[in-house]
């Protein structure tokens, strides 16, 4: 038996690693929004040392060349020393627009890449505001890049802002023998863009271990390092309807950030094939992913492969989470009775405290 671990962005906030979308987005508003105390007891508004904005309120993201940002900017919250996110009022905006007033909404911001699909469906029958929703969600995929890369990952290590600490639960569940299997390899497939508290991990492991582990995980969104390896950010719901109804519109940039066709930039897809192919006994592990819908290209192949066996879901503290990872997972596979065959039931699923 094989173990194929599936890394997500839990297991980076198990390690308190500040990458969830709403961290994200609100290092954009600090970005901007930096407060400065003055004499007389009055905040003011800082950018880059000096003061910017207008009379309504508003003030823009600088550039690293100086430029105004084309899209987004704050906004002082009415009567409150606090910022939103907002679009920038001098330019078309549709993806941004909708992204901010959702989250006024909602009250929280919602999932990056499907609301990137939705806010594609709804503009779909026009190919001048395709195209400016998919330059929108270009400059965020490359604000996510550098805040990601700079902010997180340089930050990351021994002594550092984000410290690698030890031995952790999740350390305890990736030994070789888990629920009375004994593991003749292990795989780590990370969805994830940061690695150094991952690749900590499997040198530990290895270290620790008689069996070989693999020197690095597989990148399969891409590696912050490895320009052969480019950031995959997008949707995978290939199997959709409306999917099917972007692909019968003779328009190329409706499909160009659905990650189908992402994944063939690299050759990480089929590395996860091959490692599928390695046994005919695999065993899935899910650290930290959900497994939602844009990752559903990829996922549906790994959980309806014939030579995986078993597919563990693991969740932290509280068992509802247990089933909501299943309640995803079912809509992964196109059929129920092969899901609850290949699932391993909560009472034998780790939980992560």
């Amino acid at each position: 038996m094989n173990r194929i671990v599936i890394i997500g962005n839990g297991f980076d906030k198990a390690h308190s690693l500040p990458t969830g979308y709403g961290d994200f987005l609100s290092h954009l508003i600090n970005s901007v929004a930096k407060f400065e105390k003055n004499d007389s007891s009055r905040h003011k508004q800082i950018i880059n040392g000096r003061e910017c904005g207008n009379n309504r309120g508003y003030f823009h993201k600088l550039t690293t060349d100086g430029k105004e940002d084309n899209w987004i900017g704050v906004k002082q919250i009415q009567n409150e020393l606090k910022f939103k996110l907002v679009v920038n009022p001098h330019n078309k905006s549709i993806y941004f627009k909708s992204l901010f007033q959702d989250n006024e909404r909602l009250g929280y911001w919602s999932d990056l890449e499907s609301h990137y699909f939705q806010t594609l469906v709804k503009h779909k029958e026009s190919e001048e505001e395709t195209t400016l929703i998919n330059s929108e969600f270009k400059h965020l995929k490359n604000l996510l890049f550098e805040y990601l890369k700079f902010e997180i990952e340089e930050n990351t290590g021994f002594e550092k802002k984000y410290d690698i600490h030890s031995i952790s639960p999740i350390y305890d569940m990736l030994k070789l023998r888990h629920n009375d299997y004994e593991f003749e390899k292990n795989y780590f497939v990370t969805f994830n863009y940061t690695s150094k508290i991952l690749n900590q991990y499997v040198m530990w492991l290895k270290d620790r271990n008689e069996k070989e582990f693999p020197l690095l995980p597989i990148h399969i969104h891409g590696d912050l390092y490895d320009s052969t390896n480019p950031i995959i950010f997008g949707y995978g719901d290939e199997n959709s309807p409306e999917y099917k109804d972007l692909e019968l519109i003779q328009n190329n940039e409706l499909l160009v950030n659905f990650k189908t066709f992402q994944y063939l930039r690299s050759s990480k897809y089929n590395e996860v094939l091959g490692l599928l192919e390695d046994s005919t006994e695999n065993y899935i592990q899910i650290i930290g992913h959900s497994s939602g819908l844009c990752d559903k290209a990829l996922l549906r192949t790994i959980f309806q492969h014939d030579n995986v066996k078993h597919i563990e879901s693991t969740y932290y503290k509280d068992e509802s989470k247990y089933f909501e990872n299943l309640f995803n997972i079912s809509r992964i596979f196109d059929d129920n009775t092969l899901m609850r065959k290949k699932i391993i039931p909560l009472s034998d699923t780790f939980k992560i405290e």
